[in-house]
């Protein structure tokens, strides 16, 4: 029977989460190095020592399938790299076979998680209720971007805009 393991991103370090949950619970270290101020700081520090939190970089496969599904859904501009690196690290534990849960505020990085087939939890918002696809564009010349890193166009210089993609019609 596969274990059930918790990846947790900003939200659950930042709600003290990961101290009051008996549980497998990871996280990347980039989410770590979000925990600023003093008190999520202390509480994050305290999970790592006794063990209640793990931090581990994903493998780079798992990055780069966590990008290309957030540019088949268009959210590479709306992802950071620390959202990017949480779903990286439930791919690899899901692919090692464990039932893995993400756990998250972050509409975006639900969508993501959903969009991958991976379950996610939230702790203070509703999330979200269904799967939606963008598209990333400039609204004045209509260049599409699939870049994660480019947030003007490189054509006219616009700022890009990320629209919901409309469900085609079907005969």
């Amino acid at each position: 029977m596969a274990s059930l393991v918790y990846v947790v991103d900003t939200t659950a370090l930042l709600a003290k989460w990961v101290l009051h949950v008996p549980a497998r619970i990871y996280t990347t270290p980039d989410v770590v190095a979000e925990a600023r101020d003093a008190e999520s700081r202390a509480a994050t520090e305290t999970a790592l020592e006794l063990g209640r939190l793990e931090a581990i970089t994903p493998p780079e496969w798992a990055v780069r399938e966590a990008l290309e599904a957030a540019r088949r859904i268009g959210l590479h501009t709306s992802l950071s790299e620390t959202d990017l690196s949480v779903a990286a690290l439930a791919l690899y534990f899901t692919r090692q076979g464990h039932r893995v849960v993400i756990v998250t505020d972050d509409y975006a990085l639900q969508n993501l998680a959903a969009s991958l087939g991976l379950s996610f939890m939230p702790l203070r918002t509703r999330g979200i209720r269904e799967r939606r696809l963008y598209i990333v564009r400039c609204p004045a010349c209509g260049y599409i971007s699939n870049d994660p890193g480019i947030r003007t166009c490189p054509v006219c210089g616009t700022p890009l805009r990320r629209y919901r993609r409309r469900r085609r019609a079907t005969k």
